[in-house]
């Protein structure tokens, strides 16, 4: 009687309970250990896109094309040869004499000279004659007497102006390190001893003079840092300086300017992740990013993986999305080797993975509105062994970098669940309509296991064991599409 009493005991001491664990997809979660993440978010997502609780391949990059002009016809833009390194890409703004749209792409080689193709028509690069600029190049579309010009400036060069194919330089103006139109003036930021905003006059950004009713600058002596870039924003102008952001009233005369420094907490800022996206300007900091409404600033995007290498970071936005081309994971990596994609209206972050990006442009032409994507050299010389290859791409959803289908990796928490209590898990579900592999992880051990695509709920029998769990899905499908992964588990609490 004694020994049955105490078998019985014992039996009742080891409880064992049920539980089903969804898996996934709410995004991805950097700010806790992943030991104590809920299971629903990711540690890492590489090529996956989240698209309303489910994973797909809706992220990539495609063939960049223009539009010719009165249609939706696409037209790939030229090839660039493989022997011509390219070091950055603009947007030239322009209608023709008779009125149609002749916008068009500009890239600097690294020879410094300039080349460009229209984006309504077919044509291979041309290069603009006697045009040549070193040093970091900002760019402003402006129209000048009826003319639509794009203007070039550069802390080495100076400032250029190009008038169709034609391109002269204006000597009277200083060397911007950033500038923007705004209020029919131009405004630009001077790298000197004292840190000096310049402004043009009126309606002419060739004249330069300095008197109260033409051209003029303001000095900055303070310890913000250096002027990093000049953004035209809400009928205001902001000037994002290292270390703080100021707000500039300019209507009109000059006599009624009004700067007002604006304070934030952000840490060093850098200047080539600030971009205006709709209401709001987003920017990286030393600590993450951030958005800025023009009088507030407000962390977003807590769950982004820290940036490597951040001096080397584009940005461009374009409906809803905010793209930042940087360095993550890699910390060998001397060139950016992803693309973020950060949704403003709910806060998803995507990652595409394992492409070199030099530099990133938002091309909001006439009847054309893309993300381009200027890839390193050494990058596409690696994708493809032909003469000729797309150096200019535009940012998809296509699961693909070109033709090839991007390698997409989810990883899971590895976690007790809050618990330290032995698991058996029993089964796992999932329904994808692409070939995946599920790998589960058990105290150290992998379990793998291959699903075919299918419509209907597909299930694993496991009945492995293990106290911290973790889960990895890989697929190599473009168009992939993963619904959450329910895990049956009992777990033994003695």
């Amino acid at each position: 009687m004694r020994e049955g009493y105490a078998s019985n005991k014992r039996r009742a001491a080891a409880r064992t309970g049920k539980a089903r664990i969804r898996v996934g997809f709410k995004g991805i979660v950097n700010s806790l250990d992943e030991s104590v993440a809920d299971m629903a978010y990711a540690t890492k997502a590489l090529n996956f896109a989240f698209e309303k609780g489910v994973l797909t391949g809706g992220i990539g990059m495609d063939v960049a094309c223009g539009r010719i002009n009165g249609t939706l016809d696409e037209i790939g833009y030229p090839y660039i040869p493989i022997g011509r390194r390219c070091l950055d890409i603009f947007l030239y703004r322009r209608l023709a004499e008779d009125g149609t749209p002749d916008d068009r792409i500009v890239v600097r080689l690294s020879d410094y000279k300039f080349i460009y193709t229209p984006v309504h028509r077919k044509q291979n690069w041309r290069t603009i004659a006697g045009l040549a600029i070193s040093g970091e190049v900002s760019a402003v579309n402006y129209n000048y007497k009826g003319q639509d010009v794009l203007l070039l400036s550069s802390p080495q060069e100076g400032m250029y102006v190009i008038n169709d194919e034609k391109a002269l330089v204006c000597s009277d103006a200083p060397h911007f390190t950033s500038f923007t139109a705004h209020n029919e003036r131009v405004y630009g930021s001077v790298k000197s001893s004292q840190n000096q905003l310049w402004f043009s006059d009126d309606f002419d950004p060739f004249n330069w003079r300095v008197s109260s009713d033409e051209a003029g600058y303001i000095n900055f002596s303070d310890e913000c840092g250096e002027v990093l870039k000049v953004v035209s924003f809400l009928n205001y102008l902001y000037i994002f300086r290292e270390y703080g952001i100021f707000r500039l009233t300019a209507f009109g005369d000059q006599s009624e300017f009004f700067m007002k420094k604006l304070f934030t907490d952000t840490g060093r800022i850098y200047k080539s992740s600030i971009e205006v996206c709709g209401d709001k300007i987003i920017f990286y900091a030393e600590d993450g990013l951030y958005a800025f409404d023009g009088y507030e600033v407000a962390r977003i995007a807590k769950e982004l993986m820290p940036v490597l290498n951040a001096n080397s970071i584009s940005a461009a936005y374009l409906d809803d999305y905010y793209f930042m081309a940087c360095g993550l994971y890699d910390e060998a990596e001397a060139n950016n080797n992803a693309v973020v994609r950060y949704r403003l209206s709910d806060g998803t972050i995507s990652v595409l993975y394992g492409v070199s990006v030099q530099c990133l442009l938002t091309v909001r032409a006439h009847n054309t509105a893309q993300v381009l994507a200027l890839l390193n050299h050494d990058s596409v010389s690696s994708m493809n062994k032909g003469l000729n290859t797309r150096i200019i791409v535009e940012m998809s959803k296509s699961g693909k970098v070109l033709e090839r289908t991007t390698s997409k990796v989810y990883v899971s928490p590895y976690s007790t669940m809050s618990s330290p209590a032995l698991k058996t898990v029993r089964s796992a579900s999932v329904l994808t309509k692409t070939p995946i592999k599920l790998t589960l992880k058990l105290d150290g051990e992998r379990y793998e296991y291959k699903l075919s695509g299918s419509e209907q709920l597909q299930t694993v029998y496991v009945e492995k064991c293990g106290r911290r769990i973790g889960v990895e899905i890989s697929c190599d499908a473009a168009e992939a599409y993963i619904a959450p992964v329910i895990l049956q588990t009992d777990t033994i609490s003695v």
